[in-house]
């Protein structure tokens, strides 16, 4: 400022009514000589420093401990730059309060001007600025933890980061976080920075409760928990000792919830000194909860993504499995690892689509496309099976499940899953073989036991034969020769023949090994064919067959020596249950009629007897498990098989007892439309 100014003035007065002018403005005034030294200090300068004037006039401020021992020396640097450059200027600096405690100040110098341009004397005014400053740490602090989430670090380092920028902001405050634990009961300490680790220890594993201290009790509430002095609150009992001991006499705790409102854990602020948080310390509590929360729950969900991620791809080792998309716009191909491993590349190698592509068998790859191409132009899903040509030249079975979608932005995708189901197709292959191999066995094993009924059946037409030839003979043998009745006797002879024909035609069907052939019969004709091979065996045991067919019975799709199989093992059963019997029960009862059905016509092949029936103590359904059986000398093979049988025609095998006597054994498969 010039001369001649109010303030010039005012500098020139001798009186005290610049000193009382001095004394009313805000901050810390002060003016100085031309040389630097202080000259004069407003009456705030001893309320807030605690020094009377005679200790920092002159240049006796410079040998105190007025400012921070950091930046003393640059206060005295900068002092000196701004007198040399006879221009106002701006600095920040700590000064030391009368309690000990510095604060952040911004010193604010110019100059006074003679009416030539030179310098006789400084004004100055300085600031608190601690407020401020210390916002903006905390901002500046916050959003260097943010960050920190945002990168990812390590969650530790983050809540280590959030309890020292509690402590650094607020003095004589020490902070920690506390986690709740697995079992929800219990709390871990999960960032410590300055507390003492004797401590610590103590009180880890604090079990929540309504008097667990401070964050125990927060995290119980749901709510702040304030202990004003752990000596005298009841909160304060459980580690009161352990507290005091360590210089800890204040402890309040806010519990960390999570964005869906689960409890996460508490943060905890200690005093040294009882007393109640200000509005600042329960703000600055809250902003760091918030950022905690945030840090916390984003490790979680990481955690669990790592660990869901973990189950996908074990899941997909295990079951052969593998997931992929396709952005047809972006012509962008994902996959995980195992799509690598199904198509033989290294799991992290990432192929590209037309590496992939490349694996398609030469004769499938055509279908794969139109596939393709219809979800595409169709939408919906698409569900299909091909084979991949291994570099080895090896060959897998892949089935490949998935829909064309138009996602959020309206671009076209593919999203699917292909499952490696060579090893599964391998084992199915071979079970059928196997249970083509047991169902041989017991078609042989049952015409085993039918070795007399099947002799007597094939001896009938042999003996007629022999019987019809030698009547030939003896008409030819006749003078003169009969040629009429010869002829009758060879036609007979024919007819005996092929009827033996047909009975050794059956039986070589049913000893045959031949894999099944499903075609288009009548359970009529299966029906037949079977009852001549049992009947004389039946009739043997003094029981009657009686046949009851529906005339007009729709053909069915099956291959007719399994069923015939499955209609002889259902009616020597009824013949096992009714050997015993009365003679009046000595009956089985063989019937085939149509289930009308809106969804489709049934045929249906019912086998009853009167025997001993079924046992009400068992369970209908163990009827057909393998090697359950009722008999004195039988494997538990037979109905096992019948079901299976029926089940692979698309039909269902089932039992139910008679209203009078014995048991219905029945079976009904889909009429051919």
């Amino acid at each position: 400022m010039h001369r001649g100014s109010p303030a010039k003035e005012a500098h020139l007065q001798a009186g005290g009514e610049l000193r009382g002018i001095l004394d009313e403005l805000p901050g810390l005034v002060w003016s100085a000589r031309q040389d630097g030294s202080l000259e004069l200090l407003s009456r705030r300068w001893g309320e807030y420093t605690g020094k009377a004037d005679a200790e920092l006039l002159g240049w006796a401020w410079a040998e105190t401990d007025l400012f921070h021992p950091d930046d003393h020396a640059r206060v005295l640097e900068t002092w000196a730059a701004f007198r040399a450059s006879g221009k106002e200027g701006r600095m920040e600096a700590r000064l030391r309060r009368a309690d000990g405690v510095y604060r952040w100040f911004q010193i604010q110098a110019g100059p006074v001007l003679d009416d030539h341009g030179g310098v006789v004397a400084w004004w100055g005014l300085n600031t608190d600025i601690d407020d401020q400053k210390q916002a903006q740490a905390q901002a500046a602090g916050e959003q260097r933890l943010l960050e920190m989430i945002t990168r990812g670090e390590p969650t530790s380092a983050i809540l280590a980061g959030v309890v020292y920028l509690v402590e650094r902001g607020s003095s004589g405050l020490r902070a920690s976080i506390l986690l709740l634990d697995e079992d929800g009961l219990t709390l871990r300490h999960a960032a410590v920075v300055s507390l003492p680790r004797s401590y610590t220890v103590a009180i880890d594993g604090t079990p929540i409760g309504p008097s667990a201290f401070s964050c125990g009790t927060a995290v119980w509430r749901r709510e702040l928990v304030v202990i004003a002095d752990i000596e005298n609150d009841p909160l304060g009992a459980l580690f009161r000792a352990n507290a005091l001991a360590h210089g800890l006499r204040a402890c309040w705790s806010l519990p960390m919830l999570s964005s869906d409102g689960r409890v996460l854990g508490a943060f905890g602020i200690y005093a040294t000194e009882p007393r109640t948080p200000t509005k600042s310390d329960l703000d600055l509590l809250e902003r760091c909860s918030r950022v905690t929360s945030i840090a916390i729950e984003r490790s979680q969900s990481e955690e669990a993504l790592r660990r869901s991620e973990a189950y996908r791809a074990e899941a997909e080792r295990l079951s052969r499995t593998g997931t992929f998309g396709f952005d047809l716009l972006r012509r962008d191909f994902t996959m995980s690892d195992g799509i690598c491993e199904i198509v033989g590349f290294p799991s992290k190698s990432r192929p590209t689509f037309a590496e992939i592509a490349s694996r398609i068998h030469d004769d499938d790859r055509e279908r794969v496309a139109d596939v393709v191409r219809q979800a595409l132009r169709d939408g919906g899903t698409f569900d299909y099976e091909h084979r991949l040509v291994m570099e080895d030249g090896s060959v897998k079975l892949v089935r490949v499940v998935g829909r064309s979608r138009v996602n959020a932005a309206g671009q076209h995708e593919i999203v699917g899953a292909a499952t490696d189901i060579t090893a599964s197709r391998r084992a199915a292959d071979e079970l059928q073989r196997a249970q083509a191999a047991l169902t041989h066995v017991s078609r042989v094993t049952t015409l085993g036991e039918l070795a007399a009924s099947i002799a007597h059946e094939v001896n009938q037409p042999l003996a007629a034969i022999i019987a019809d030839a030698n009547a030939a003979l003896n008409w030819l043998a006749t003078d003169p020769p009969n040629l009429e009745r010869v002829r009758e006797s060879l036609t007979a002879v024919i007819g005996d023949g092929e009827r033996a024909g047909m009975v050794l035609l059956r039986i070589r069907s049913l000893l045959s090994r031949s894999p099944p052939r499903h075609r288009a019969c009548c359970l009529n004709d299966v029906v037949r064919d079977v009852v001549p091979l049992v009947a004389p065996e039946l009739a043997r045991q003094g029981l009657v067959v009686q046949r009851v067919l529906s005339p007009d019975l729709p053909q069915v799709s099956g291959d007719p020596v399994q069923l015939q199989q499955v209609v002889l093992n259902l009616m020597l059963n009824a013949a096992e249950a009714s050997k015993d019997m009365p003679p009046a029960r000595r009956r089985v009862v063989i019937r085939t009629f149509v289930e009308r059905r809106a969804s489709g016509d049934f045929v249906h092949v019912a086998v009853e007897d009167a025997g001993v029936g079924l046992d009400p103590a068992i369970d209908k359904a163990r009827l057909f498990h393998a090697f359950y059986t009722t008999k004195e000398n039988g494997l538990g093979m037979g109905l096992s098989i019948s079901r299976s049988i029926i089940e692979r025609h698309g039909g269902k095998l089932w039992a139910r007892p008679n209203e009078g006597f014995g048991a219905t054994f029945a079976f009904a498969i889909g009429a051919l439309p």
